[in-house]
């Protein structure tokens, strides 16, 4: 990693007249905090900025400002493109063109695994979120204002990623930066209640039967637990009231390691991976195309879920194993 890098980054943004923002698909807090942000900043300093979404904002994160720079409907062709907390240019999905069409191609993002192409990409995996990545960009190398609206965004990201500050990805520096958020007078209670403390009755039903399905496997280290398409049919639920269910798992005393499966289709299922001390499920999620971080990562399969559960808790064992 180079801060050369970044600060190249900082130079394509400041000439462009037009940048379109991409996030990953099922758009998180970091990803669309730092999205936002940045398109907020931007754009006060004449330029076109963009979010280019292809799903609703989730309703944890309705509270964000800026949402009126987020488009379905891109333009034909931006100056630039950014692609931002996103390690695999698959999870651009249909806006993959509008990355690939784009005079420049620029990628910021703190996931280890990442794979995707750029004319400049900058990845920094001790930063806890890509929001701080941001921070960093706006206030070291562009010079541009955090206002208010921009540190509520910026602060959104990085508690998300962080779990409130509680997961190990937490650094000295992320609280400095978040103090440094704060100053700016945000409401940073009302957004840490925004982001956890709110929830939807389809979550909670969800949550009971996602408990229901929970079983333990080696002695209680690994806990696995999924939903069915029809669970998520029968409640009426929307993806992101899955949100945070592999946790359920995770803060069993003695688990090591979570594995959450949601079928978001017929016989398609989303993983989400989370450990607590020692095991880089990362490594585990590559196995099965995914990717992530070493306490946090998620892959997507297709399959028999007997079949799923058996096959990755083969490769948990391994690594149970192996790192511990």
């Amino acid at each position: 990693m180079s801060d050369k890098k970044l600060e190249a980054i900082a130079k394509a943004l400041g000439k462009a007249g037009s940048v379109a923002i991409m996030p990953h698909l099922n758009v998180d807090g970091d990803a669309l905090g730092a999205s936002l942000a940045l398109a907020l900043a931007l754009s006060s300093d004449h330029c076109q900025a963009d979010v280019i979404l292809e799903e609703e904002v989730p309703a944890m994160l309705d509270f964000l400002p800026g949402q009126d720079l987020i488009k379905v409907t891109p333009k034909d062709r931006y100056e630039v493109a950014l692609n931002i907390d996103n390690g695999d240019i698959n999870r651009l999905g249909g806006r993959l063109e509008v990355y690939q069409n784009a005079g420049m191609r620029l990628s910021l993002d703190h996931h280890a695994t990442n794979k995707v192409e750029a004319d400049i990409s900058y990845v920094d995996t001790k930063a806890s979120a890509t929001g701080e990545i941001v921070y960093k960009l706006l206030t070291r190398y562009m010079g541009l204002p955090v206002t208010q609206d921009i540190a509520l965004c910026l602060y959104t990201a990085i508690i998300t990623d962080t779990g409130g500050f509680r997961f190990s990805n937490t650094t000295p520096e992320t609280m400095v930066i978040a103090g440094e958020l704060m100053r700016t007078g945000i409401d940073f209670t009302s957004a840490n209640k925004m982001v956890f403390d709110r929830i939807s009755y389809a979550k909670l039903f969800l949550m009971k039967q996602t408990m229901n399905s929970l079983k333990l496997l080696f002695n209680g280290k690994m806990a696995v637990s999924y939903l069915r398409w029809s669970d998520l049919a029968s409640f009426n639920a929307k993806l992101e009231d899955t949100e945070g269910l592999v946790n359920i798992g995770r803060n069993l005393e003695g688990v090591e390691v979570s594995l959450f499966l949601k079928e978001e289709k017929p016989g398609s299922f989303k993983g989400s991976l989370r450990s607590n001390e020692y095991v880089n499920v990362a490594k585990v999620a590559e196995e099965f195309g995914g990717g992530g971080h070493k306490r946090a990562a998620g892959f997507t399969i297709e399959g028999d879920l007997e079949d799923i559960v058996r096959s990755l808790a083969d490769a948990v064992k391994a690594s149970l194993a192996g790192e511990a």
